[in-house]
């Protein structure tokens, strides 16, 4: 690497939504600094502690549409990915699927939305 740029594009890193009451998109909240699991968790928690993290379903509205199908995480992190037959990249049953990170505790165990 000598006399080469050291680096790139982290193209996995945690960013999230930032909902107010009524399901208002206001913004977004990005993380980059460790792995890619860990930058999604700290960005969950940081919307969470913002008290920006409305998108589960109330009596007037209905839910704000994810793909992870978790309803009370609606926008989280999916692992999915399974290892090919055939060599190669995974397959993800999704098709949003991630791989796993070391030392990250699981998403599931995130606090869920708020309405």
């Amino acid at each position: 690497m000598v006399g080469h740029k050291i680096g790139g594009v982290n193209v996995f890193g945690g960013g999230l939504g930032l909902y107010a009451h009524g399901h208002l998109l206001i913004g977004g909240v990005g993380v980059s600094g460790d792995t890619s699991c860990a930058d999604h968790n700290i960005a969950w928690r940081v919307r969470n502690l913002l008290g920006l993290d409305h998108m589960a379903a109330s009596s007037s509205l209905p839910a704000v549409g994810g793909v992870s199908g978790d309803p009370a995480r609606p926008d989280n992190i999916i692992f999915d990915i399974t290892a090919n037959p055939n060599g190669g990249t995974g397959n993800s049953k999704s098709g949003f699927g991630h791989p796993t990170c070391p030392n990250t505790s699981g998403s599931a165990a995130l606090p869920p939305v708020q309405p």
